[in-house]
């Protein structure tokens, strides 16, 4: 329609008439003032829009995130919102039609579909793992993590944890703060064929005697999925796409801790977010379903599966772990705290959740600033807090070091005192000089010629001062040269062994005639072992 009053504006202006707008206005059902915008030269809206979008400045970040292997767009939108405001980004549905649009991912062909199956409330929760995560902070440092998934059937309300381990008691660690979470436990608990909770062997499943002890004292029982059917347990295999909402955090966060966090950030979000199966928040639903879950056992019960190897925290918060001592929050001091150790790390858990972390190394005390920040508290000015606590830290590294006695076991033969610097290196040097402390005065003269005959022949000072601590319960050192020459004899590697080469042939030329006897008693031993043997028995 506007073409032909376009037509007619032209034809008027060429004969130099001047056009009447309200009848115009009036002929093609509009407005005089848009005949009037016409006949200035207006074109009439476009049929599509080159306006800019809100996300334009973000898009090489968009790209970037959705590089990332496994990534979604639900992921990369719920890192963009964290980061700049729902304000800045705008609705998801906004969102995903801005990537789609400008074709900033391929989109995977959608699976084949199966059955539906719905449960009534507190009746199952499933189980996953989203396994070998590998991400890398903004300091260069990769981390491989894996996530525990528990979904409810009902509610599709989701506990999730992060872990660096895969084993039984990571599994039976977080089942327990997954009911704590839940404030209950389910009827039954679907698992897929995972080696932790289930040992297949051709055609038959046993469950392992871990979970086993676990369902009869939590009071559920143990399904099992299907083999090479995952989408048994599809609620929260559909769910676990939602854990990848951690990937765009690559090259975002700091440390183990700063990853543990924003895990427990999404786990919230999950439950915030409303489900496409029920149209509901998880959240919402879990408020009904909890009033059908079993409660737990007592305290004493669930501690023997959250502490198995307790340690206690010091006044000092410090723990003791391998000869050393590491601090953890002062809040937890005289409490009970349990650690693994993988890749020389550290890690501290308090009631099944990881509280810090440190470096295996060989300080005797290793303080975190922030531990060490919180002791200060209140001992002096807020305002001189961070010099002092640096200044502190670093005298306590420099007297530390300067505590470092490096005697050789050359040396080690000068004196008394030189003798216990060299044995109080090693991590049996305490044992060795507690008992030598409560020897009479004769036996540590036999104990000191003792150590001092073998002592210019070491060759390996740890092996040696084990040595020691056998033949010091055997006679008081008082033929230890022996000892450590039977010892190289009898090695099966060069770590086993105690003595240089040169100081194994001047014993050994020494000690000839014991040494011979010595092979002629170990040959009979073992010809008489041979000769009083069991028969073999055949296996049926």
């Amino acid at each position: 329609m506007h073409n032909n009053l376009i037509g007619e504006l032209t034809v008027m202006d060429i004969m130099d008439c001047k056009p009447n707008y309200a009848a115009l206005g009036r002929k093609y059902g509009m407005d005089w003032r848009t005949v009037k915008k016409y006949h200035k030269g207006y074109k009439g809206k476009p049929h599509s829009r080159d306006k800019p979008s809100k996300l334009d400045p973000y898009r090489e970040l968009i790209i970037d995130k959705l590089r990332i292997k496994h990534v979604t767009v639900k992921g990369v939108y719920e890192f963009m919102v964290k980061q700049y405001g729902i304000e800045q980004i705008g609705s998801y549905s906004n969102f995903a039609t801005y990537v789609k649009r400008h074709r900033l991912k391929s989109y995977a062909i959608p699976e084949t579909g199966h059955p539906r199956v719905e449960l009534p409330p507190g009746k199952q929760a499933q189980v996953d793992w989203k396994e070998d995560i590998h991400l890398v902070s903004k300091y260069g440092e990769i981390f491989v993590v894996n996530v525990f998934h528990i979904t409810l059937k009902y509610s599709r309300f989701s506990y999730l944890e992060c872990t660096l381990n895969k084993r039984a008691e990571d599994v039976e660690r977080c089942l327990v703060n997954a009911f704590r979470f839940f404030g209950g436990v389910p009827e039954e608990l679907l698992f897929d064929n995972m080696s932790t909770v289930v040992t297949v062997r051709g055609n038959t499943r046993k469950l392992t005697s871990e979970i086993s002890r676990m369902s009869k004292d939590f009071g559920f029982k143990v399904r099992l999925c299907k083999t090479r059917q995952p989408q048994t347990k599809g609620s929260v295999e559909a769910r676990n796409k939602m854990i990848d909402w951690i990937r765009p955090y690559q090259d975002e966060f700091e440390d183990i801790e700063d990853l543990f966090r924003i895990v427990t950030m999404i786990n919230k979000d999950i439950n915030l977010n409303i489900c496409q199966e029920t149209q509901m928040p998880p959240m919402s639903l879990f408020y009904k379903e909890k009033e059908y879950l079993q409660h737990a056992p007592n305290e004493v019960i669930i501690d023997t599966y959250l502490q198995p190897n307790r340690i206690r925290v010091s006044k000092d918060a410090l723990i003791r772990y391998g000869g050393k001592r590491y601090s953890v929050d002062p809040k937890l001091i005289n409490e009970f705290v349990t650690v693994d150790v993988l890749e020389d790390i550290l890690y501290i858990y308090y009631r099944g959740k990881l509280v810090t972390y440190h470096p295996l190394n060989d300080n005797p005390i290793n303080y975190k600033e922030e531990h060490y920040s919180q002791l200060m508290s209140g001992k002096i000015k807020e305002e001189d807090m961070n010099t002092r606590v640096s200044e502190n830290l670093k005298m306590m590294d420099s007297i530390l070091q300067i505590r470092k006695v490096d005697v050789s076991a050359s040396e080690a033969t000068s004196s008394e005192t030189a003798l216990i610097a060299y044995i109080s290196k090693s991590e049996f040097g305490k044992w060795v000089i507690t008992h030598y402390a409560h020897l009479s005065n004769d036996k540590q003269l036999i104990f000191r010629k003792g150590r001092n005959s073998v002592l210019p022949y070491i060759g390996n000072d740890e092996a040696f001062i084990q040595r020691i601590k056998f033949s010091m319960k055997e006679n008081c050192c008082r033929s230890i040269d022996f000892d450590c020459l039977i010892n190289d004899f009898m090695a099966t590697s060069e770590a086993e062994t105690v003595l240089t080469d040169e100081g194994y042939e001047i014993l050994r030329k020494k000690y000839e005639k014991e040494l011979t006897e010595f092979i002629e008693g170990f040959i009979e031993d073992q010809n008489y072992e041979e000769d009083n043997s069991l028969p073999d028995i055949p296996l049926e």
